[in-house]
């Protein structure tokens, strides 16, 4: 197991001790919840000639099962195709921060110096990604909670608990805040230890 969580060659620097082993874990979550995309192209491909067929009710039974009730509807596919891109989406994003392969729209750090570039994330983690996914990570917890307790689920024959993919909000925002707190460790440590070889040169 801990060598499947080696970095690969091109992987970022994930630092060392508990912060690689975090990001290391992150990384591996990310990856896995790639996968999905599999299975979402299968949904659409379903959907598509059962839509084409006119089919509106696939398979129903007597007692409710978890998320689809009593029986299985093209809408069913429907909002399961939108569940599984929501969960991918929540599950990915803290890995793409970390492998640095999210949009960036600030284009003087392009220019800028490996130094000053950790500079700009540091600051970016510590006033802008933490806070904002901590605030989303608790409130989202809020929104999953009442969900549950609404017994929220679909009024046109779609899926049901929705309280399900709405936890994955607080699960996605919360991986991100523990993405963010931990580069920031590794960038800080980074910048303190370029400092103090300098110093003792």
């Amino acid at each position: 197991m801990a060598q499947d969580l080696e970095s690969r060659p091109g992987d970022p620097d994930l630092g060392t001790g508990p912060v690689h082993m975090v990001l290391n874990g992150i990384l591996w979550i990310g990856r896995a919840a790639a996968w999905i995309l599999m299975p979402i192209l299968v949904l659409v491909l379903i959907s598509v000639v059962l839509s084409m067929a006119k089919v509106g009710t696939i398979f129903s039974w007597d007692s409710d099962i978890f998320l689809f009730g009593s029986k299985l509807t093209l809408s069913s596919i429907g909002d399961l195709l939108w569940h599984l891109f929501g969960i991918m989406l929540m599950l990915t994003m803290a890995g793409a921060i970390i492998t640095d392969s999210h949009v960036r729209v600030d284009f003087l750090r392009q220019h800028m110096s490996a130094r000053n570039k950790a500079i700009v994330d540091v600051i970016g983690h510590l006033f802008l990604l933490i806070p904002l996914c901590a605030i989303v990570a608790y409130h989202g917890y809020d929104f999953t909670v009442r969900s549950f307790h609404m017994d929220e689920g679909s009024n046109y024959d779609g899926m049901y608990d929705r309280f399900f993919i709405k936890a994955f909000i607080p699960i996605g925002f919360g991986l991100m805040l523990l993405a963010g707190i931990n580069l920031t460790i590794r960038d800080l440590r980074a910048l303190f230890t370029k400092q103090s070889g300098k110093a003792d040169d």
